[in-house]
């Protein structure tokens, strides 16, 4: 039995195609209405233009740390405990020390409504963000790696929601500095999720014969509306040796309280939510039995095996609902509002001029929670912009670390006076199709003003 992994759009966080194809160094660069996403501070700066008005942009991002192509046809849709558990062996081997992690983002900026003028922006982004984990404990016992006498934690974590950003956003400059904020309001449209407090299972193995055991408890949380703040702050230096320095805190107190709806999502009532959940069924869930509701309410999940041969558990044609005893209850009258915290974001950059053509940048960035696509650890970030031909730039970068493992990214962009495009994709864990194990897309266009005089 294989499960194949095949899931929906998400999102958080929306990247200017500049910032992506040079490996998410930019927190020291960016200019206009692109500073609030890296780094508010820049907009006290001068930007080659005094306004910017973005026509429209879409931001996506697929990626996990096992699956790719290659994966999928080595493995898919073949019988692993064949010619005596070979293959099995196989992709166990394979399988990740850190278990499985599956993240999708999806972005998308509103026409009209993202704009900068001098040094404040105001911005209104589709926030659409899935992410789903399941522990290298819980994958041997699904995948049949299980030893006598060994306790086996089935940790699962599964958050996924929609959202509106509305961020109002000024820069304040000093000299050779800048600080800068974001005030951000969230207008939350549907979540679903795992709650982590309230979420565990356990599978024992007796020590003395392959006799399995275990419970498991699961609290499965949904919303049709929420609403939530947060805060960014940044701060910018600018030597006159055309060295950038730039820091960043993103996500200060972000929270978003569910259950706590406001008109336009009393307007759509569950429909977001319930568009989420097909998804949901359609990718991860498609090849299982398990009936998720995606009506609002909030379900407790258990499950119960008792004495159970593990040889008889992986045989090819048995199905876990021939061992297993589950059950599903709905919560009655939990209309209790709940909080999911955004994870605290630092990002530091460092940029320099090489040359009037050659711009070179680096980045360190970190979260401190696996949770809404951030990833708890460093991330390292090179990038080069290369503008001889400054209708048409050329951008590349690398980056090391998150939850894409390492990533090369590539882009360039069209400006005709005052109208431009820009785009940028990236590779993750690979760099041919077939071997990458996820991949970084954006594109976008606006219109500039008047060009500044410095």
């Amino acid at each position: 039995m294989l499960l194949v992994v095949a899931t929906s759009l998400s999102g958080q966080n929306l990247m200017h195609p500049r910032a992506v194809a040079m490996g998410g160094a930019f927190t020291a660069i960016p200019e206009g209405v692109f500073s609030v996403s890296s780094n508010p501070a820049n907009l006290g700066f001068p930007a080659d233009y005094h306004s910017y008005f973005k026509l429209g942009g879409i931001h996506w991002q697929l990626t996990n740390n096992f699956y790719s192509l290659l994966t999928a046809a080595k493995y898919g849709g073949r019988d692993l405990t064949g010619n005596n558990g070979e293959l099995q062996a196989e992709f166990i081997q394979d399988l990740p020390d850190d278990g499985w992690r599956m993240n999708n983002t999806l972005n998308l900026a509103l026409p009209i409504v993202n704009f900068s003028t001098g040094n404040k922006a105001f911005t209104t982004n589709v926030l659409y963000t899935s992410d789903y984990y399941v522990s290298r404990p819980a994958l041997d016992v699904i995948f049949g790696n299980i030893e006598k006498g060994t306790e086996y934690e089935a940790e699962l974590r599964m958050d996924a929601m929609t959202a509106i950003e509305y961020a109002y956003s000024m820069g304040i400059p000093y000299e050779n500095l800048a600080v800068g904020f974001s005030l951000k309001y969230y207008q939350g449209l549907g979540y679903y999720g795992l709650a982590p407090m309230h979420s565990s299972g356990t599978i024992v193995v007796d020590t003395a014969a392959f006799i399995l055991n275990g419970s498991g408890d699961y609290l499965f949380r949904q919303s049709g509306g929420g609403r939530g703040v947060g805060v960014d702050l940044g701060l910018t230096y600018r030597d006159k040796s055309g060295l950038d320095m730039g820091f960043c805190i993103q996500n200060i107190a972000a929270r978003i309280k569910w259950n706590s709806p406001t008109l336009f999502s009393e307007g759509l009532g569950n429909s977001i939510l319930g568009m989420m959940g097909d998804q949901l069924k359609k990718g991860i869930f498609k090849v299982s039995d398990l009936n998720l509701p995606f009506d609002g309410e909030s379900y407790r999940y258990r499950y119960e095996l008792h004495n159970i041969a593990g040889d008889e558990l992986f045989e090819g044609d048995s199905s876990y609902s021939d061992f297993f005893y589950s059950s599903r209850t709905i919560i009655e009258g939990d209309s209790a509002t709940f909080m999911t915290k955004i994870p605290l974001v630092l990002r530091m950059g460092i940029a320099k001029r090489m040359s009037g053509d050659l711009l070179v940048a680096l980045d360190f960035s970190t979260s401190f929670r696996d949770r809404f696509h951030y990833n708890k650890g460093w991330r390292l970030s090179l990038g080069i912009e290369y503008t001889y031909l400054s209708k048409t730039p050329f951008r590349f970068g690398l980056s090391f670390g998150d939850i894409s493992g390492w990533e090369v990214n590539l882009g360039s962009g069209l400006h005709l006076g005052f109208a431009h495009l820009d785009w940028a994709i990236g590779f993750h864990r690979g760099i041919w199709l077939h071997t990458m194990q996820g991949f970084h897309f954006t594109l976008g266009s606006y219109f500039t003003g008047k060009h500044r005089t410095r």
